[in-house]
């Protein structure tokens, strides 16, 4: 086996927003080593205790051993602090060869900037086959020009809840109205227990996790375009009342006090310890959650029970693209790469840890599925898809959305004055 080669980077760096002229390449834009060895180097987003991470890991490792004349040079940055690493990397001209990306609204800056290159000539090794269809690819398609591969599709809120906990108040079921989930925080809060875990410390969750599904609730999937648009305003009543909804879960006490200071993994912990009843998470959280979880514990999954709709928003994710600025060498073997690593098996091997993949595969048949996970996939396959905030609007407005939620939580902004702000900034775009 050859040596692992890849680094662990912890140290967040400034954020930056300005990504014109952003192509560039922290290694030799050339090609080959003195050894005729192709090198490249890959950035990825870190989730150390997570199988699809270590399963991604493993796979480069394996096409390491398996190319001879190509090898990944494995570089890897905490969740929290990647996309701050990428941006400003981006900003000075120092992206490595193969690095993560996020869909729509992120990736347009660096498709704009010229940093990522179009994928259109090996593109149809996934659509002819139809392994990945034109909804798996819209969010990574500009122009006609598509820039990325995903690997997963991302539905981001769901309701994961202690069965045991809920039985001993007399809960059978999940509650199915929005009145039903208030008396259950109402009655968990009187046995002094924190009704939902919520670590919202980077800020994100607040916004892809919760707002993303409880506004659409509320506005309809064609909201943020229209908004966009200037057909439609952020304080638009029934965006306000989506905003209120956070709120009013504030004023309930259903999350723990230390909500700003935790992050989302520390969430998971919080309801693993049995310190909270539920957690509102994406479908990775379920991972954790298996993951992680004692035999005894009995974990449950349901929608958000708010409005009649039943969307949870969703987003095409874990994609990855190739620097523009590579040789014709290190393209090429970039492009080998991107093709050897996003086939049928790799899109099954995720589904057997856990993940509701961007591919039209069949389900593995010696995969020995959790419940939970089943239950995850019944739940994503039944529920309309709403859009995701942050892959729709743009980083600046987003900025200021997750920051006004954040200011909901500590009582330094009501639901109409967030509304406002953010709609301030839509019209400085």
């Amino acid at each position: 086996m050859r040596k692992r080669n890849y680094v662990y980077t912890g140290a967040a760096v400034c954020m930056v927003s300005l990504l014109a002229a952003c192509g560039g390449n922290t290694e030799d834009a050339g090609g080959s080593g003195s050894d005729g060895v192709v090198e490249l180097s890959f950035w990825a987003s870190a989730n150390p205790d997570r199988d699809d991470f270590k399963l991604t890991i493993e796979r480069v490792e394996q096409f390491n051993e398996e190319h001879d004349d190509i090898q990944l040079k494995i570089e890897t940055t905490p969740h929290a602090d990647y996309r701050t690493r990428l941006n400003t990397q981006a900003a000075g001209g120092q992206l490595p060869d193969i690095f993560q990306v996020w869909p729509g609204a992120e990736l347009q800056p660096l498709v704009d900037g010229s940093a990522v290159g179009s994928l259109n000539n090996i593109v149809d090794n996934w659509t002819d086959n139809g392994l990945l269809n034109e909804d798996a690819l819209a969010d990574f398609t500009f122009d006609g020009e598509t820039y990325a591969i995903p690997s997963v599709q991302n539905p981001t809120s769901f309701v994961f809840y202690n069965v045991d906990m809920l039985a001993d108040l007399g809960y059978e079921t999940f509650p199915e109205t929005y009145d039903e989930f208030k008396q259950l925080i109402t009655d968990l809060r009187a046995e002094e227990t924190t009704p939902i875990a919520l670590g919202n410390s980077a800020s994100w969750v607040l916004q892809s996790v919760y707002i993303s599904t409880i506004a659409d609730r509320f506005t309809g999937n064609d909201f943020l375009p229209q908004v966009l648009e200037g057909e439609k305003s952020f304080t638009d009543p029934e965006f306000v009342e989506a905003l209120g909804v956070i709120d009013e879960l504030v004023q309930m006490e259903a999350f723990n006090a230390d909500l700003n200071t935790i992050d989302d993994n520390q969430m998971i912990e919080y309801f693993l310890q049995e310190r909270a009843a539920m957690v509102i998470d994406g479908n990775w959280g379920a991972i954790s959650i298996l993951t992680n979880k004692t035999d005894e514990m009995n974990v449950g999954i349901a929608p958000i029970p708010l409005g009649d709709s039943g969307t949870i928003s969703t987003v095409y994710g874990n994609s990855w693209s190739l620097n523009a600025d590579l040789s014709d060498e290190k393209r090429e073997a970039g492009e080998t790469f991107l093709k050897w690593m996003f086939d049928e098996g790799f899109y099954q091997e995720l589904i057997g840890v856990g993940r509701v993949v961007a591919a039209e595969v069949d389900m593995p048949e010696d995969a020995d599925l959790d419940p939970l996970f089943l239950d995850m996939l019944e739940l994503s396959r039944e529920a309309p898809p709403a859009p995701v905030y942050d892959a729709v609007l743009p980083q600046a407005v987003n900025n200021v959305l997750q920051n006004e939620l954040q200011a909901i939580t500590i009582g330094r902004s009501t639901p109409e004055e967030a509304a406002q702000n953010i709609q301030n900034a839509v019209n400085t775009q």
